[in-house]
């Protein structure tokens, strides 16, 4: 399909099980869909950042590849929402619990019948993956990819000096958010998006526990990675230097199904002419390339369904 061809854009509002409601974009392909892509951001960010420039990003790339794309907005961001900033709280296991199984369901109810992928990028990614491990969908996606998706845990990170650093980091952020009632991601200019204080505990306590489970013990999210159905693809840059480093990503990816494909990009792979960082990943039109090669799996895959 050509680039220039246009895409059809409509916001949509997603309602969860425990009554919040989500911002959607559903952005057409140009001609017959080969497939669902629901489409989530990472942590501290938004929607935005999946579709940059707007038209020529992840978002626009997949679509124009035949994807029908729901790009998601979790709890507190987007235009329905109430943030941190303003009293709102969640935690993360109210993402896994409520705001994925809420917007697959949603995009399946939206174009029944087509296979579903779900597009994460590190924050969405892990989450998404926690909630079909634990069978916490109605009908799990048929298939995942994972950009940089991973979870910091003392037992996954075999450098010291990287986990020194993380370990300063989480105490930094666990103090931010006892000062602060949230987790200041503008004030500290690492992020657009505050996120809850409930959800900054959460975090501190899974590297503090070294388990990475639901709050109330139901589900150990990283023993439930086994249990992901459909086919999985996680993806990993060279130039991602902490966030999602490859080494102890591909430590977390390893608890995955042994079906689950990992590609470590980067300048000469998958048409890359460039290492991109976390964010570079989805964010910086030179990983044009790389998404469309992800395109091109998910075709693949939902082909042979």
């Amino acid at each position: 399909m050509a680039d220039g061809e246009p895409l059809r854009r409509a916001l949509l509002r997603v309602r969860t099980a425990d009554h919040w409601v989500l911002e959607v974009e559903r952005v057409r392909p140009p001609g017959p869909a080969r497939g669902v892509a629901v489409v989530g951001h990472a942590m501290m960010v938004d929607r935005r950042t999946l579709d940059r420039p707007r038209g020529a990003g992840l978002v626009s790339t997949l679509a124009r590849a035949g994807w029908e794309v729901f790009a998601a907005d979790l709890r507190g961001r987007g235009g329905a929402s109430p943030r941190a900033s303003e009293g709102a709280a969640w935690s993360y296991d109210d993402l896994v619990r409520h705001d994925l199984p809420a917007l697959v369901d949603a995009a399946r109810r939206a174009a029944p019948g087509l296979p579903l992928f779900v597009v994460g990028h590190s924050l969405t990614g892990h989450v998404s993956v926690a909630a079909a491990g634990c069978g916490l969908y109605s009908v799990a996606p048929d298939g995942h990819v994972l950009l940089a998706a991973n979870h910091w845990l003392p037992s996954l990170e075999p450098r010291r000096a990287r986990r020194a650093l993380k370990a300063a980091m989480i105490a930094a952020l666990s103090l931010a958010a006892r000062s602060t009632g949230r987790m200041p991601a503008r004030a500290l200019r690492i992020g657009t998006v505050d996120e809850s204080a409930d959800y900054a505990r959460q975090l501190v306590r899974f590297w503090r526990d070294d388990r990475w489970r639901s709050r109330d013990g139901a589900c150990d999210y990283l023993a439930a990675l086994q249990r992901v159905p459909g086919s999985i693809l996680a993806v990993y840059s060279r130039g991602d230097r902490l966030l999602g480093h490859p080494e102890p990503a591909v430590r977390w990816a390893r608890h995955l199904p042994e079906d689950a494909e990992v590609w470590i990009c980067g300048r000469g792979a998958h048409g890359l002419t460039f290492d991109p960082d976390h964010m570079q990943l989805v964010t910086d039109p030179r990983s044009t390339p790389l998404w469309r090669a992800v395109a091109t799996w998910m075709s693949t895959r939902a082909q042979a369904r």
